[in-house]
């Protein structure tokens, strides 16, 4: 597959500061079309009542908010004008439907959607919220670039997160898009048991076709968790982004035990393409 539709989830200035640079030489690379998507959710006052809450005043954006805004527009206008490729950017409109389904709608059509890993500390419960359910929900693979990551290309040597899942199955698919001509690839496979290996040797066989050459990483499972793990092989086999499928548990059982990719979400300082 080939890139020539870009989207970029802009969820706070700060994010526009963080992804424009890299989106926008991205875009260049490929000569792909890149949409900003900026999703705004509009605060409604409530009122308590004895039958309940009901709403008494008229959606606003908070000052705070609008200037946000405006400062991630202008941060994607200065990046990408004047560029050799076609851009636009959507700015959620007060008082249409929710942030979450403003966001989705406008990524649909997209090749890949990059955002931004949010910060470990001064992240609004939205935008974690946000980033959450573009994973979850958009069906589009999703590049989160970490905090405090120099911009530069990627695809160089990817490493691919495997076990036998739909998921995993749909990252180690999505990955082609990224991987650089001749990129190296490694797969990691992790735990004891022989479920998926086979399979991984037929997608190791394919992605040779493709003129990659694949080497293929086996892990016992250890006190550590998969997420951990699959950050520290990253870093051993010098990859400069790693793939992996996202939320491959119910959301119950994420909820409760937690899950590989809110690891790899929270600790990752390499790019990190989730597919789901």
């Amino acid at each position: 597959m080939t890139l020539k539709s870009l989207a970029v989830a802009l969820f706070s200035a700060e994010d526009a500061q963080r992804l424009m640079t890299f989106a926008a030489d991205m875009a260049s690379r490929s000569g792909a079309h890149l949409t900003g998507v900026m999703p705004v959710e509009a605060q409604v006052p409530f009122a308590g009542t004895e039958g309940g809450l009901v709403s008494y005043g008229a959606a606003y954006v908070p000052e705070w908010q609008q200037e946000e805004a405006e400062a991630a527009a202008k941060t994607f206008e200065a990046a990408a004008a004047g560029r050799d490729f076609p851009y636009d950017l959507r700015q959620q409109p007060l008082g249409s439907q929710s942030a979450e389904d403003f966001l989705l709608d406008n990524v649909a059509a997209a090749d890949l959607v990059i955002a931004a890993q949010c910060p470990p500390e001064g992240a609004r419960y939205s935008q974690r919220q946000l980033q959450e359910q573009l994973i979850r929900r958009s069906g589009r693979p999703v590049l989160i670039v970490p905090e405090g990551w120099t911009p530069a290309p990627v695809g160089a040597h990817i490493l691919i997160g495997w076990s036998n899942t739909r998921e995993a199955v749909r990252a180690a698919h999505d990955t082609r898009a990224l991987a650089q001509p001749g990129a190296t690839l490694s797969i990691l496979h992790i735990g004891d048991g022989s479920d998926g290996l086979a399979c991984r040797e037929d997608m190791a066989a394919a992605f040779d076709r493709h003129g990659h050459p694949v080497t293929l990483i086996n892990r016992e499972r250890t006190a550590q968790d998969t997420g951990t793990m699959l950050l520290k092989v990253a870093v051993e086999c010098g990859a400069d982004m790693l793939a992996a499928g996202a939320f491959g548990h119910s959301w119950a059982y994420d909820f409760v035990i937690g899950a590989a990719t809110r690891e790899l979400l929270a600790h990752a300082k390499l790019p990190v393409l989730f597919s789901r």
